[in-house]
């Protein structure tokens, strides 16, 4: 049975001599790979770091949310409030209003009245 040598080519395989650990191509191609490896981690913290930042954003509109629907009750509270208080001032000056209204009726009388006895 024979053999091939290492030294002996084989029958098929390429004339040029291998690639060594410091050829241009190998060179080229470890410095590829480290690029890529770089990149995939700026990669992964840019992704992390959009990650973070959109569960911020969620946390911050989900407080917005509450706040909003907070100060909503608040004012739709203070709005009844307001709108009860005015309502009643509102009957409070009716009622004054109609009062002074029947004051000027009667003083008028009253004054026709003290004409009248005058003239007699």
């Amino acid at each position: 049975m024979a053999t091939a040598t290492p030294m002996q080519p084989r029958s098929g395989s390429r004339t040029s001599a291998p690639a060594t650990p410091l050829s241009p191509t190998r060179l080229s191609r470890l410095q590829e790979k480290e690029e890529l490896r770089e990149l995939n981690d700026r990669l992964a913290v840019y992704i992390d770091k959009v990650r973070s930042l959109e569960t911020e954003n969620s946390a911050l509109q989900l407080q917005v949310t509450e706040r909003e629907e907070v100060r909503g009750r608040e004012l739709t509270g203070l709005k009844a409030l307001y709108e009860t208080e005015l309502a009643d001032a509102r009957r409070a000056l009716d009622d004054t209003a109609r009062e002074r209204a029947k004051l000027q009726i009667e003083l008028g009388k009253f004054k026709a009245e003290h004409d009248q006895l005058l003239l007699k």
